[in-house]
């Protein structure tokens, strides 16, 4: 996974945060039990079991702390949970030839842009993410992302992804760079992620992308 960044970022203060409760941990620890003074020295014995409380408290938060009803509710994160698995499609500008088996169920055939069935998989934590786009014809690893929260009437997911084809494809279907700009939409069951995605020189191609979350 790599990082992302966001315009709600309150990770300085809540690093900070962890830090307090890290130490009145040790504290509590220290006066419940005589193990650290009759091992170790207390001042060492409280800085190493300080950076080890530290740790883990960063730890959990960073899995599972970060999205939980008390660190929406504090401020202490705000970032969506794009986390999952999402289905859907991928309606593309690319006038290349496209196996009928790997378009979309809803495909028309008399629209200008195809319907390529897609899935995503999407792993997250409080500071990084990794969002991988796979179709019968090639897959996609993110390269970096930004998720914004304050602008827009969804949040919002940009990420910036290395596409490579399989090894059967057509020549057209070359390797190359993109990026997706797509919206979370919370508003129905399941949630909905859609957007559009554009390619770097060598493609140029553009288009739709629409999932929706799995169980």
């Amino acid at each position: 996974m790599h990082t992302y960044s966001t315009d709600n970022d309150n990770r300085t203060v809540v690093y900070g945060l962890l830090g307090v409760v890290a130490w009145f941990l040790i504290v509590w620890i220290g006066q419940a039990t005589s193990l650290l003074a009759s091992s170790i020295p207390a001042l060492a014995g409280g800085t190493i079991s300080w950076g080890v409380a530290f740790a883990g408290l960063s730890t959990v938060f960073s899995r599972i702390g970060w999205k939980t009803k008390i660190a929406r509710v504090t401020g202490a994160s705000k970032s969506p949970d794009f986390s999952g698995e999402w289905g859907g499609y991928i309606q593309t500008s690319y006038d290349g030839d496209i196996p009928e088996s790997a378009l979309h169920e809803s495909n028309d055939p008399a629209a200008d842009m195809q319907r390529v069935a897609a899935s995503l998989h999407i792993e997250q934590t409080w500071r990084e993410i990794s969002i991988h786009l796979s179709t019968d014809n090639s897959e996609s690893d993110s390269t970096g992302a930004t998720v914004l929260t304050k602008d827009g009437r969804w949040p919002s997911l940009t990420y910036q992804y290395g596409n490579k084809p399989e090894a059967d494809t057509e020549p057209s279907m070359a390797s190359h760079d993109g990026t997706a700009d797509l919206s979370l939409k919370q508003n129905g069951t399941p949630d909905v992620l859609e957007g559009i995605y554009y390619t770097g020189p060598g493609r140029e191609n553009y288009g739709k992308m629409y999932f929706d979350r799995r169980e």
